[in-house]
Parts: structure tokens; C-alpha cells; sequence
């Protein structure tokens, strides 16, 4: 039988009628006893999408830490997709860095990364109007940089054009050495290396703009171990 929380947490509203949807903004408010289980969930859908060697999330490496926000959500079968965040303050703004965020195949096409974007967004401190957010992420999925680049007014690195922002770049040095104690981050092409030793990207087809962005990661980390730490000014 599948793993579920049915009644054991309260659920977000669903756009949805055959997904239900778990929101934690502390994410060590999940019980001790049902961590392993959605952690080997989260586990079996990266293993889906990507070739992984190793677990990804660990007990060792785990998204149950209170700094971790989490967004879960089920179908009859179990766990269908998630998505884990952080939120802290980089360069005296409000900062959300996602973590991570992965659907399994059959599941994908349905709006269900832009609606953990808009969840991520509503987080409590994203005052709708305010001042931009600074807004993270680390991928080698030209889709995935492109989906997030989108809702940004400006992205360090800049793939599709040569706008540099200084002061966007250095934000972003900032939130990875708060997220990666020891792991350098290579200026100006804000680039990680070996930050994928475990897991390796599965290309896909792309078309329109993850086309673009494919070819310019190609250019910029052919290694399938490198990835690209991006960051831009995003509104709620």
C-alpha cells in the first residue's frame, strides 16, 4: 500500500481533484516516524528523472531541517512530486532558494512546477507589491533555468544576453556560501563544479527557450557534473 499522510496533516488548496497537497513552512514539524518514507519517495522520483548513483536526500543531507520549507503532493498512489525550499536574508533582502523540485514523467505537463513556484512565492515575508525578492536556484536543466529565469526581472548568470549585474552576481556568492559551506562558486559564469557527481541529467528534447539555454550550457558546463548557480530579483 502506499505511503500517504490522509489526516495526519492539514492540506493546502489543490487545483487539482486527484492530487491532495501537504505545505510545511517548517519542515521538522513533520513527524520523526514518516520522514524515511517520504524521503525514500522523493528518492524514487529522482531516480526517475535522473541517473543517480547514490540517495540524494539523506539522513545525513535531509530536507527535514527547520531551515527547510516543503511542499508536498499525493495522488492514490503516493507521492507524485515535491519541492523543497529555503528562505533566509541575502545582501539585507528577503532570499527563497529552491532546493529542489521533481515530478514524476507521468505527472509532468500538468502546471505542477509553476504551482509550487506561486506556493514557494506566497511564503510568509513575500508581501505581494514589495520590494523584488531575491530568488535561487541550481539546475543543468535547461527547462528548469528557463521556467525560473522567467519570473525573474534580472538572472545572474545571464544566458540569453549580455546584461551582467554586479551586484546580483555578488548576491548570489553570497546565498551559496550560506548553502554550500567550502564549495566555491566560479565568477562571473556562477558556475559549481562536481555538484552532480551523484546524479547525472537526463537530456531531453528541448524547443523555444530551453533550446537557447541548452546550448548555452553546453558551452558553459559540458561536464554533466557541473551545474549552474542562478540567481534573480523575483515578485510575489
Amino acid at each position: 500500500m502506499a505511503f500517504n499522510l490522509d489526516g495526519r496533516y492539514p492540506t493546502i488548496a489543490s487545483p487539482w481533484d486527484d492530487y491532495g497537497v501537504y505545505g510545511f513552512h517548517d519542515a521538522s514539524l513533520i513527524e520523526v516516524s514518516d520522514r524515511q518514507p517520504i524521503m525514500d519517495a522523493m528518492n524514487a522520483i529522482i531516480a526517475v528523472n535522473w541517473k543517480a548513483t547514490e540517495p540524494h536526500w539523506t539522513a545525513a543531507s535531509s530536507p527535514f531541517d527547520g531551515r527547510f520549507s516543503l511542499v508536498l503532493v499525493y495522488d492514490h498512489t503516493g507521492l507524485i512530486a515535491f519541492s523543497v525550499y529555503r528562505v533566509m536574508t541575502v545582501a539585507q533582502r528577503m532570499a527563497i532558494y529552491r532546493s529542489g523540485t521533481e515530478v514524476l514523467p507521468a505527472h509532468q505537463g500538468r502546471g505542477l512546477y509553476g504551482f509550487f513556484t506561486s506556493q514557494i512565492l506566497k511564503h510568509p515575508g513575500s508581501t505581494p507589491h514589495s520590494e523584488a525578492i531575491l530568488y535561487g536556484w541550481r539546475t543543468r536543466n535547461p527547462i528548469v533555468w528557463a521556467a525560473n529565469a522567467r519570473i525573474c526581472e534580472k538572472v545572474a548568470p545571464s544566458l540569453l544576453d549580455d546584461a551582467a549585474d554586479p551586484e546580483l552576481q555578488a548576491a548570489g556568492v553570497e546565498m551559496c556560501a550560506r548553502l554550500y559551506p567550502g564549495k566555491s562558486l566560479e565568477v562571473p559564469g556562477m558556475i559549481m563544479r562536481g555538484a552532480y557527481g551523484h546524479i547525472e541529467h537526463i537530456r531531453q528534447d528541448y524547443r523555444g527557450t530551453a533550446s537557447l539555454v541548452e546550448q548555452a550550457m553546453s558551452r558553459i558546463i559540458p561536464n554533466s557534473a557541473d551545474a549552474l548557480f542562478s540567481i534573480g530579483y523575483a515578485r510575489a
